[in-house]
């Protein structure tokens, strides 16, 4: 029998339902006026000293075989640093026990619409993007 979640709540120190209830309610959010007010610094915000910018390109159909990826016009393109595809990554990763068996990039099949099957390195995100369309 699984115990009601507000009264096992109750065991672990709330005094009382009222308590336990957060639905509806308002909190003030602690970094919620550097947000709205253009204070707070994000991670698109930041530049470095010879930084490299990295685009995925995703599959555009599910359950395709990959038989090639040319890579060469992304290759020639001025700026562009370096290019990577699933089979140079074939290590699985996971950081969680239902993904500890998915690749980076889709290796020998795509999984699914939107799956990474190559990512292009490149000196400004512009030209990392045009290289990324190119392929």
């Amino acid at each position: 029998m699984v115990a009601n979640p507000k009264v096992a709540a109750l065991g672990r120190g709330l005094e009382s339902e009222e308590e336990y209830r957060l639905i509806g309610t308002a909190f003030r959010r602690v970094d919620g006026r550097a947000k709205v007010t253009g204070q707070t610094q994000f991670a698109d915000d930041l530049n470095f000293p010879r930084m490299a910018y990295v685009k995925l390109v995703r599959s555009t159909v599910p359950h395709a075989r990959i038989r090639n990826i040319d890579l060469s016009a992304a290759l020639a393109m001025d700026g562009v640093l370096g290019t990577l595809v699933g089979t140079e990554l074939p290590d699985k990763f996971g950081i969680l026990p239902v993904s500890e068996d998915e690749h980076a990039l889709a290796v020998d099949t795509v999984p699914f619409v939107g799956a990474p099957v190559a990512a292009v390195a490149a000196v400004s995100e512009d030209i990392a993007h045009e290289a990324a369309l190119a392929l």
